[in-house]
């Protein structure tokens, strides 16, 4: 049988029991090899992931929360039916206001 010392209480403890505890160092694969949908590079580990994504300019959607992604999920709905709030309808009347002064300025 194997064992591993506890950081915490530096107890001896067996490595199969210690694995339920999950206060020791983990290490994660990656998942399947993919090709990227904004420049076709293939991802194949976390450092290639974070590469693409710098040189993209792109963030991993597994960054957000899922109350952030429904809250866009909403907005993206609200846009494409037609309903906006009274903040967007003022905004959308102001840059209507600048579009047509410019327009006047220049005759």
């Amino acid at each position: 049988m194997r064992w591993r010392q506890c950081r915490h209480t530096g107890e001896f403890i067996p490595i199969d029991e210690s694995a339920r505890k999950h206060d020791g160092v983990a290490i994660h694969g990656f998942h399947e090899s993919y090709v990227s949908p904004v420049d076709g590079s293939i991802i194949s580990d976390a450092k290639s992931l974070r590469e693409h994504n710098k040189r993209n300019g792109v963030v991993h959607t597994a960054e957000f929360s899922q109350e952030f992604l429904d809250r866009k999920r909403q907005e993206r709905e609200r846009h494409y039916t037609g309903e906006h709030t009274k903040e967007e309808k003022l905004r959308r009347g102001q840059q209507l206001n600048e579009i047509i002064n410019q327009l006047e300025r220049q005759g």
